[in-house]
């Protein structure tokens, strides 16, 4: 189980298998100017109600974002739409939860990770 920047070795036979939520998150460059994106490979459909709360998720983060806005609220938005899902999965429902120390970034020229942190899940004011 691996929720981020997991990168196979040589040689690694993993095949997904029909129940597998698989998370493909890409990256690249070009003169400094990075592309960072994710997009969720599943085939069950069991888990859509997962991966439609992390794009409802998303979009109420970049819905609250904005010059004015505080990280901190921003997080608490992405949390409270994200919580409000659930998945069954044989037969007990399970609510979603945000995973606490994943976050979204700024990009900068040659800086995948730059600047601002901005949180999926409520903390403190910043």
């Amino acid at each position: 189980h691996c929720a981020a920047h997991y990168t196979p070795n040589p040689g690694d036979k993993t095949v997904l298998q029909y129940d597998d939520v698989c998370k493909v998150d890409f990256g690249t460059h070009i003169n400094g100017r990075i592309i960072d994106c994710a997009w969720t490979v599943h085939f069950n459909p069991k888990f859509d109600p997962l991966v439609n709360a992390a794009k409802a998720a998303t979009n109420m983060g970049i819905k609250c974002a904005g010059i004015d806005a505080r990280l901190n609220e921003i997080g608490e938005s992405i949390q409270e739409v994200m919580e409000s899902y659930e998945v069954e999965l044989d037969g007990k429902n399970y609510q979603v939860k945000c995973i606490r120390n994943l976050n979204g970034h700024s990009i900068e020229p040659y800086k995948i990770h730059a600047g601002k942190t901005v949180p999926i899940i409520k903390e403190e004011r910043r």
